[in-house]
């Protein structure tokens, strides 16, 4: 009698540790599959605005927290052109490219390019044409002329064309603030020119010759 009631004992306690063990093991095969869609989901190709605008603070997110590995090339066409590009990756896919360049003493340019899984999808440029104040040359006053383009792209098309235009006066002591200036919707030109941009600064990384970035 002693021996089966032993017995019965055990037999419980065996099934109460299965369930327990049951219980403990499925969150971790969910949590699994989990882990597995969101990594998916957060390397797909954006194909709509709100999709781009994601992706496009993710990579700044990481940019500003340094978690992304870069190569910088510098050129001097000359004198007549001088830049530097600079190459911004996460595990060796490409994510970001700049392009800061000058042209002779009065233009320059930030150009940065946006990549998903070797797609552009966001191309963000800020131009300054600079110019002596009409009727103030003697005196040294300046105007900045700024441009600022955003291009939001999905498969080689523009979604939307955003634009801010301000300038900034020398001898002004009232400076614009270029974060409380509205974007404007614009009609979107034909990216071809961004495109074949996009296509030589490719181009340029590989290259054994950096003297010079050709327009």
């Amino acid at each position: 009698m002693k021996n089966y009631i032993y017995t019965t004992c055990c037999l419980l306690l065996l099934a109460c540790g299965q369930s327990q063990n049951s219980t403990v093991q499925n969150p971790v095969q969910k949590d699994s599959v989990s882990v597995v869609t969101e990594s998916v989901e957060s390397h797909s190709n954006p194909s709509s605005v709100s999709e781009i605008k994601n992706a496009y603070a993710a990579i700044n997110d990481k940019l500003q927290r340094k978690r992304l590995d870069s190569v910088s090339f510098k050129y001097d066409c000359e004198g007549e052109r001088t830049g530097t590009v600079t190459y911004f990756s996460e595990q060796g896919r490409l994510a970001l490219i700049k392009h800061s360049f000058n042209e002779y003493s009065h233009f320059s340019a930030v150009d940065q390019y946006f990549v998903r899984q070797d797609s552009l999808f966001f191309v963000h440029t800020n131009s300054m044409v600079w110019s002596f104040e009409a009727g103030q040359a003697a005196e040294g006053a300046t105007k900045d002329d700024i441009t600022e383009n955003r291009l939001y792209i999905s498969k080689n098309k523009a979604l939307l064309c955003l634009e801010k235009k301000y300038s900034k006066r020398s001898q002004s002591s009232d400076l614009p603030n270029p974060n409380k200036i509205a974007n404007k919707e614009v009609e979107c030109k034909p990216i071809q020119p961004i495109l074949k941009n996009y296509g030589k600064l490719l181009a340029f990384k590989e290259s054994t010759n950096h003297d010079c970035l050709a327009k």
